[in-house]
């Protein structure tokens, strides 16, 4: 929410030259976790050259936290080029996100997808704890890449 006008519309701007080209944003809740595990199995292998983890019992590791996932996927051309695991869950006062992991394909790196992905994403969660008059609490998880930079206002985490 704190996200410079600038950089704003760049995002908007990210996501009608996808749609232009022929992109298309799709909610996660259209497909099965057969083929949620499925897309992102093959983007993450695609964006860094080995196997996620746990790749062989990611359909049935979504299917078990179904209701908490959300978020969308993007497509060009029919063919998924974007994806984020990305699980919700709400407290009294907060709404609390957690973008586990994701995969692009580095062929459309010129349409930017896991950016303009994340804008999505990001943008429906304010929405959604805006309209429930909740705090928002999304994390991109460890600071270990730059890109993070830009979507985080980094935080200490504790362990116990």
């Amino acid at each position: 929410e704190e996200l410079s006008k600038k950089f704003r519309y760049n995002q908007r701007r990210e996501l009608r030259l996808l749609e232009e080209a022929g992109g298309t944003v799709r909610p996660v809740s259209e497909f099965s976790s057969a083929e949620l595990a499925s897309m992102y199995c093959d983007l993450f292998q695609r964006r860094w050259g080995f196997e996620a983890t746990g790749a062989r019992h990611k359909a049935e590791v979504i299917e078990l936290l179904r209701e908490l996932l959300i978020g969308s996927v993007v497509f060009l051309n029919d063919a998924p080029i974007a994806i984020q695991l990305v699980y919700r869950v709400e407290a009294p006062q907060w709404v609390s996100i957690e973008y586990v992991n994701g995969g692009v394909d580095p062929e459309t790196r010129d349409f930017s997808p896991g950016s303009v992905l994340s804008f999505v994403n990001t943008q429906s969660a304010w929405e959604n704890a805006r309209a429930q008059g909740k705090s928002l609490r999304f994390s991109f998880g460890r600071a270990d890449r730059e890109y993070k930079d830009r979507w985080c206002n980094p935080v200490p985490v504790f362990q116990i």
